[in-house]
């Protein structure tokens, strides 16, 4: 049973306005657009005020000292690049992204079974759910890239980030094994000694982004966005596999291939997210992500001068 933006104005005590506002930002549970009206679920609860929420500030997130001319750089070689290179490049990564977040999770799986799988065979020693997820998620990533976009790749949707849409992809994550994915659990998060539940921190998470995140660098949007996430931990399982999904997506919609980890980093991203997660430090982790931008770009650049050569050799 749905109810019209005027009557979840009544009901909440707010103007009709800021209800549109809420059902836009993505931030109303359940909510449907049907043409130009808002169909909202009659029990959704009234979002909260992010004005009352600011006495839950997370921690201060920080960078240090940073230069960012090379992540521009590395973007115009990425805006320059024909698309077959750079597909190519892109699809190269998300074995290394995916086999790396198995292994975050605590999953045990090798990059020669992730291989297997990957050329369309299942694997008896693999559990039928890792399986799944593993083949949900290369198809999000693979799916992301047509829909953003990329370089001289022409996306064709530019979707808003918002609670609804990391509820989405969890959905899409665990297709096959759980069509409906539960709303967050009733989980608390403990900052500074007190404890705040989820749902008031992806709340708070989602005001920063919209607002106090808006005008940062798309890579260090990007990494607040999965750094905040991985703190909260929202879903309680898949947590990695989700914040990743959102970082890529940021960093698609900024011009930057998705370059979050690669498996043989491992130890390395954990000793990083562990001083964001404790100082709100995001130094060591930017300087991880670029140092990984341009080792991709420099992928590219090779596949897209082997790309020439083998045209002018075709040419001749």
């Amino acid at each position: 049973m749905y109810m019209s933006v005027k009557e979840a104005a009544l009901k909440w005590g707010i103007s009709e306005r800021r209800v549109r506002v809420l059902c836009e930002e993505g931030r109303v549970d359940g909510v449907v657009r049907t043409s130009w009206a808002w169909n909202i679920p009659f029990d959704a609860p009234k979002p909260s005020d992010g004005r009352t929420l600011r006495h839950m500030k997370n921690l201060d997130l920080r960078l240090g000292r940073m230069e960012f001319s090379r992540f521009e750089e590395q973007k115009e070689i990425i805006r320059t690049s024909d698309p077959t290179s750079l597909r190519a490049t892109y699809h190269a990564l998300l074995p290394k992204m995916i086999l790396g977040l198995f292994r975050l999770e605590g999953i045990s799986i090798e990059g020669t079974e992730l291989a297997i799988l990957y050329s369309q065979s299942f694997l008896p020693n693999l559990s039928f759910e890792t399986q799944l997820v593993a083949l949900n998620m290369r198809s999000l990533l693979n799916r992301m890239l047509t829909s953003i976009g990329l370089g001289s790749i022409q996306g064709n949707a530019n979707p808003k980030m918002s609670e609804q849409r990391l509820h989405y992809y969890y959905g899409q994550l665990l297709q096959g094994l759980d069509d409906a994915p539960p709303a967050y659990e009733e989980r608390i998060v403990i900052q500074e000694g007190k404890r705040y539940p989820i749902p008031h921190q992806m709340e708070l998470l989602f005001i920063q982004y919209e607002q106090e995140w808006r005008c940062l660098h798309p890579v260090v949007r990007s990494l607040f966005l999965f750094g905040e996430l991985m703190r909260i931990r929202p879903f309680g399982h898949y947590d990695w596999f989700i914040a990743s999904l959102a970082f890529s997506e940021e960093m698609l919609k900024g011009g930057y291939l998705p370059t979050l980890l690669e498996s043989e980093d491992i130890d390395e991203f954990r000793s990083a997210l562990l001083l964001t997660n404790s100082k709100g430090n995001y130094q060591n982790l930017l300087v991880l992500i670029e140092q990984q931008q341009m080792r991709a770009v420099s992928r590219l650049t090779v596949r897209s001068v082997e790309g020439t050569s083998s045209f002018a050799g075709f040419s001749d």
